[in-house]
């Protein structure tokens, strides 16, 4: 299923503290095989944020924009993984 034929995406807490905690797994897994499912959900909160920063105010965007970017730094260094 395409990112667009799913669901809202339904997270608990805000988007930042999501992205957040993304980053710290993505960080605490470094060269260990991380799942295929685990990178769709990193992808897909990416464009969650993305969509939420398109609808938003410019108070909260640029930290959330810099861990948007953080994120997808971390999804193209997996792009490869085998699991």
């Amino acid at each position: 299923m395409k990112p667009a034929e799913r669901a809202e995406m339904q997270l608990h807490g805000s988007t930042e503290a999501n992205l957040t905690a993304a980053i710290r797994s993505a960080n605490r897994l470094r060269g260990r095989a991380i799942y295929r499912d685990t990178v769709a959900f990193w992808a897909d909160l990416v464009l969650h944020a993305r969509h939420e920063l398109s609808c938003s105010d410019a108070s909260d965007s640029d930290s959330l924009a810099r861990l948007v970017a953080e994120l997808e730094l971390e999804i193209d260094k997996r792009s490869g993984s085998p699991n």
